[in-house]
């Protein structure tokens, strides 16, 4: 398992399930998929952007590969990007909090959440 936790989430999910907490999260949901939720959130008076992953199972991942796409298996990626981005001194947003858990790429488990990038044209 892995499990990254910024402010305010540090904080707030100190000594708890953080898979259980961010599954809690409501708010503006912006796409839901099977395995797949986005929703924008607010805690202590900022905006969050929350990316949660549950698995799309192995005919998707299947499918994805014989149509030569790349299957999007969890959170994962988008937090490399990002780390890659800052440090290499590329302006994005910033994450604030990432779990994975579960060893099959197919049913893993995992989360992304991000500063709102606001106001953006």
């Amino acid at each position: 398992m892995k499990l990254i936790l910024a402010e305010p989430f540090k904080r707030l999910w100190d000594g708890r399930d953080a898979f259980t907490e961010v599954e809690q999260l409501s708010g503006e949901v912006y796409r839901e998929l099977d395995g797949r939720r986005t929703l924008r959130t607010e805690v202590d008076g900022r905006g969050y952007f929350v990316k949660i992953h549950r698995g799309i199972g192995w005919g998707e991942v299947f499918k994805n590969l014989l149509t030569a796409k790349l299957p999007v298996l969890g959170a994962g990626q988008e937090w490399r990007a990002i780390k890659r981005l800052h440090e290499v001194g590329v302006p994005t947003m910033t994450a604030v909090a990432y779990g994975e858990k579960g060893s099959n790429p197919a049913q893993q488990h995992s989360f992304i959440i991000t500063e709102e990038l606001a106001p953006t044209v």
